[in-house]
């Protein structure tokens, strides 16, 4: 029988935020002022924010050498409730292939995240970008190492914390369940968006006219979850699963013709709350900017934090 609304609510804990911040912390991390102004009004919301200086931890002069982001990073790691986890990759051609990236290249990467903790950085676990989502190239005892690797090396608990955050981004449905087996705390098993596609905006909301994508709940509120991602990856893993919605503008088609406004914002939001969903993200704008409204950073924590209270 299928979960009723109501059973999903009263099983759902409350869903975390997963903040993709591939924005540059401009200056000395003075861009980061909304998020940190959003981490300090909502200090109930426990936000996963993935830090990502350049695909990666970065190279000379990058990441924790550049004084921005020392400067930014230890600002939001300052706030109790921001989890910051590194960047990693699977992949040499751009997502393409998954798990070609030589073991040693991924792992001296992780590595190079745990000498953030040692400048001053509360670096708490690994977000590995494009994760598989099914068994090919040996993609599963891969990634069971890689997992192994960051919850088990003696250096990278001492650094990262005794259980240290795993988060795998396949970005959408697929035979995932060999990989939710290897129990990462999450995986982002819905990437998509809201907007229709001809209003669809590139590299201002990551959502692009030329690719065809699931209009996030296209069929009505919680539609996504309930008709895509739950008979792909099962109810029973919504709790280590993360949905993330880009281009929140304009509208998402003609069937359930939900407007980009403030109060559908506030529906989509408890419709993935109330499904038990582990962690979500919705914005207006792309990784370059968070103040974009309505799906601005400040609100859509706002907005989460109120329906895990309710």
């Amino acid at each position: 029988m299928k979960p009723t609304l109501l059973t999903l609510a009263a099983t759902a804990t409350a869903t975390e935020l997963l903040l993709p911040l591939y924005q540059f912390p401009a200056n000395n991390g003075g861009a980061w002022a909304p998020i940190e102004a959003a981490l300090t009004a909502n200090p109930s919301l426990t936000a996963k924010v993935i830090i990502n200086p350049s695909n990666g931890p970065g190279g000379p002069n990058q990441g924790i050498e550049d004084p921005q982001y020392a400067a930014g990073t230890k600002a939001l790691a300052a706030h109790a409730n921001a989890q910051l986890i590194g960047c990693v990759h699977t992949s040499t051609d751009g997502g393409q292939t998954r798990c070609n990236m030589p073991y040693a290249n991924i792992t001296a990467d992780i590595r190079k995240w745990a000498t953030w903790v040692d400048a001053g950085v509360a670096i708490r676990g690994i977000f590995i970008d494009e994760a598989p989502a099914n068994t090919a190239n040996d993609c599963v005892n891969y990634m069971r190492n890689l997992t192994t690797f960051i919850r088990t090396d003696p250096d990278l608990t001492a650094r990262f914390g005794a259980r240290p955050i795993v988060v795998y981004n396949p970005g959408g449905t697929g035979t995932l369940q060999p990989y939710y087996d290897l129990q990462p705390d999450l995986i982002v098993a819905l990437e998509t968006c809201f907007t229709v596609q001809e209003h669809a905006g590139g590299d201002y909301d990551q959502c692009s006219a030329a690719d065809v994508y699931e209009r996030y709940d296209h069929d009505g509120v919680g539609s996504s979850i309930d008709n895509v991602l739950f008979p792909n990856i099962g109810q029973a893993n919504a709790a280590r699963t993360a949905v993330l919605v880009h281009g929140f503008h304009h509208f998402n088609g003609p069937a359930a013709n939900l407007s980009a406004t403030d109060a559908v914002l506030e529906q989509l939001i408890r419709g993935v709350v109330q499904r038990g969903v582990g962690a979500t993200f919705f914005n207006t704008a792309g990784y370059h900017t968070f103040t974009d409204g309505p799906a601005s950073i400040g609100r859509v924590m706002e907005v989460l934090s109120a329906a895990n209270a309710a």
